[in-house]
């Protein structure tokens, strides 16, 4: 780890981005408990429900998730068990199967970030002004661009052996 700066705005934006990241996690543990899912399926949830509809597939969600083949399948298997997810054939493909959330799926999130969200935004819009929330979506667009890389690095490493 590289040292950290005795510079203010430096210390307050890790401290910042620290508390950040942890209340992230904080939220994304309850949504899991409430879902009554494990981590990988919330995450694979997510993005089946930031999809088009008619793009998210099994190799997809394997791909993103760090999932072989059969491990994807069997989250499916496991969330379509819980009526969170269906499968069904391309609609102009039918060779390739798409993955779809359900209505249950979209209810249930709904009721449990919509208010997050839309407080978000009416707070974000009454404290910043446009040029403002330009940076900030940047900030944002940027860290989060970081974050993948280094994921796709960790990815790419082997685990630590185990003593």
């Amino acid at each position: 780890m590289r040292p950290k700066s005795t510079e203010p705005a430096q210390v307050e934006l890790s401290k910042a981005l620290e508390f950040y990241h942890g209340t992230v996690e904080d939220l994304a543990r309850e949504l899991i408990r409430l879902l009554g899912v494990n981590e990988t399926d919330r995450r694979a949830l997510e993005i089946v429900l930031l999809g088009d509809g008619k793009s998210t597939t099994p190799g997809l969600l394997a791909e993103r998730l760090g999932l072989t083949a059969a491990g994807a399948t069997v989250l499916l298997n496991r969330l379509e068990k819980q009526g969170y997810i269906t499968r069904s054939l391309h609609p102009t493909d039918r060779r390739r199967v798409i993955v779809v959330a359900t209505d249950l799926t979209a209810r249930r999130i709904e009721e449990l970030i919509a208010p997050l969200v839309d407080e978000s935004f009416e707070m974000m819009l009454s404290w910043y002004e446009p040029g403002e929330l330009e940076l900030i979506a940047g900030f944002l667009t940027r860290v989060a661009e970081l974050q993948r890389i280094h994921r796709q690095r960790l990815r790419d490493m082997d685990p630590y052996p185990r003593r």
